[in-house]
């Protein structure tokens, strides 16, 4: 029985290391796919930030309807000076 309690507590405290590992790169890799919205203004043809947090992984659209205007926009990233990828709601 000595034997049985001294391999289980190390056991117990590897797997929690472990797990807290795996949670914590799960976390940090969450953080990344998060970016700002951005529409692109037809009258101008630039991209306008909404200041909306959206994300790369895939769902329904990250969207942002104009206030002035009542115009509702499909969110995209920011890449250099254009709007590319569509954005998703987090």
């Amino acid at each position: 029985m000595k034997k049985f309690k001294q391999f289980i507590l190390p056991a117990v405290i590897v797997l929690l290391g472990a797990g807290a590992a795996f949670a914590t790169n799960a976390a940090k890799a969450s953080d990344s796919d998060l970016a700002i919205g951005h529409y692109l203004d037809s009258s101008t043809g630039q991209c306008i930030s909404a200041n909306v947090q959206c994300t790369t992984i895939e769902g329904p659209l990250c969207t942002w309807t104009d206030p002035a205007t009542g115009i509702t926009h499909e969110l995209q990233a920011l890449e250099g000076t254009s709007c590319g990828r569509m954005l998703f709601k987090p």
